[in-house]
């Protein structure tokens, strides 16, 4: 085997060397914490926090899919009157998914039940 073969094998096993060693240090120490803060008479329910959701989160992303569709829709059209079609798409993309977000906003602060947040 060449001198140079050896390069590609240490750097791999390197780098998973290294992204293993990263892992295992974070979960033991973790582990650890826990484990103290078990002994000092925490409640174990603080490790695990309760998830936040997001009632509007299919109204954002379908709005956002809505305006990216309009967006490559009249860029078409716009294309056909410039020389160079990508500005023109890549414009209307940004404008209407930017207007689509706009609109999930507006329609989710209107219907937010805490008032200003």
């Amino acid at each position: 085997m060449e001198e140079n073969a050896w390069v590609p094998i240490i750097a791999i096993l390197s780098t998973f060397g290294t992204t293993f060693g990263l892992i295992f240090y974070y979960l033991h120490t973790r582990n650890r914490q826990r484990l103290a803060m078990l002994e000092k008479g925490v409640d174990p329910k603080t490790f695990y926090p309760r998830p936040t959701t997001n009632r509007y989160s299919s109204l954002k992303w379908g709005l956002l899919m809505v305006g990216i569709g309009l967006g490559i829709l009249f860029g078409g059209f716009l294309s056909n009157y410039m020389e160079d079609e990508g500005p023109a798409i890549f414009s209307m993309i940004m404008l209407f998914g930017g207007l689509g977000l706009l609109v999930y906003f507006l329609i989710a602060k209107k219907n937010d039940p805490d008032g200003d947040k």
